[in-house]
Parts: structure tokens; C-alpha cells; sequence
């Protein structure tokens, strides 16, 4: 998302370094965000990255977007995220839009209320994605059920979809262990009358 660099003077001459700031996701729920320290940029990348998926999240969605308003601060920079209606898109801008873009959230309004620190920024942005809270806990926790907290129900379109394909394997596999229990007895019954057929003669 962004490489800052740097410059430090010593007395054998200039020592130049890069900072980048790195963000990964599956876009289906699970982000990271890291920051990378080298003397050259594709090693600072690396680090980024690998710093980034050590860091990964499971986001809360509440459908395409966030189940609540949360707010954020890093250093001087403040990040707002509020759930939006489905079709809106997403309403950000620089850092917090591409974090936002690998995360898999599709509706989502932000705004910055700080400083434009694209460091701090993206720090501030996934703060505010691990402050989310699960909606299934907060109504645990109140000894209720998320229905009767909202009034509706809340799914995870992304683990829908994984439950239906796991489910839909999981089918397959039967039918296919059916099918080959069905030829194991075919083929038995074969030979069984392969053997009587011989006995007669």
C-alpha cells in the first residue's frame, strides 16, 4: 500500500532503508495488514507480507458489509466504518479502500477524521476491522439470540458458501461410496452365478 524511504547519516556516508506497509486477504472474510523493514524495497515487501498473513483476521459480516459502526485511532489518524445497504459499494479512499477491497467487504461507508498518515491510516482501518464484534457472541453474551437482539437474522454469505460446498462433498462422497457398494455387490453376484452355473455342469 505504500513505501516510505528513508535516509540515516552516519559517519561512513548515507545508510538508505524502506518501510512498506502491506495488505493481504482471501476476499472472503480474512485480512492482515504488516509492516516491512529493509535496506531494499522487494525485502521490505517480503517481510511486509509475511508479517501481514502472521497477522490475519476473521472479519464479522453482517452480508456484504460490517454488523456495526466502529471507530479507530493510530497516532493522529482516526478511521470511522459504518455498515452500508446492499449495492452501495465502497465509500473509501487510499489505504483503507484497498484494506477494505482484500477483506471481501463489498458495502461499507468510511471516513478519516484525522491525520492522512497512510501509515497510521491502514494501522487505524484494521483496528477498527478487530474491534468488530460477532454478532452470535454479543447475544451469547446477553443470553439471547441475535434475532430477538435485532430482529432479524445475520449470516456470513462467504461461510454459507463454504458449509454449502462442504456439504454438497460430503453428499457426493455418499453417493459415490453407494454406488460403490452397489457394484461390489453386483460383481459378488455375478460370481455367484458363475459358480452355480458351473456346479450345473
Amino acid at each position: 500500500m505504500r513505501v516510505d524511504r528513508t535516509r540515516k547519516t552516519v559517519k561512513g556516508g548515507r545508510i538508505s532503508s524502506a518501510r512498506v506497509v502491506c495488505a493481504v486477504g482471501d476476499g472472503r472474510g480474512n485480512v492482515g495488514v504488516g509492516v516491512g523493514k529493509a535496506r531494499d524495497v522487494p525485502a521490505a515487501i517480503e517481510k511486509g507480507m509475511k508479517d501481514a498473513r502472521d497477522n490475519m483476521i476473521r472479519v464479522p459480516l453482517d452480508g456484504y458489509t460490517i454488523p456495526h459502526t466502529v471507530q479507530a485511532k493510530v497516532g493522529g489518524a482516526i478511521i470511522l466504518l459504518k455498515p452500508a445497504s446492499r449495492g452501495t459499494g465502497i465509500i473509501a479512499g487510499g489505504a483503507v479502500r484497498q484494506i477494505v477491497e482484500v477483506s471481501g467487504i463489498r458495502d461499507i461507508l468510511t471516513k478519516s477524521l484525522g491525520s492522512g498518515n497512510v501509515f497510521n491510516r491502514a494501522m487505524a482501518c484494521f483496528e477498527a476491522l478487530k474491534s468488530l464484534y460477532q454478532p452470535n457472541t454479543v447475544a451469547q453474551r446477553r443470553e439471547t439470540t441475535v434475532e430477538e437482539l435485532i430482529g432479524r437474522a445475520i449470516v456470513d454469505p462467504y461461510e454459507q458458501e463454504d458449509l454449502e460446498a462442504q456439504q454438497a462433498a460430503e453428499k457426493a462422497a455418499e453417493e459415490e461410496a453407494v454406488e460403490f457398494e452397489q457394484a461390489l455387490v453386483g460383481e459378488e453376484s455375478g460370481d455367484e452365478e458363475a459358480a452355480e452355473e458351473e456346479g450345473d455342469d
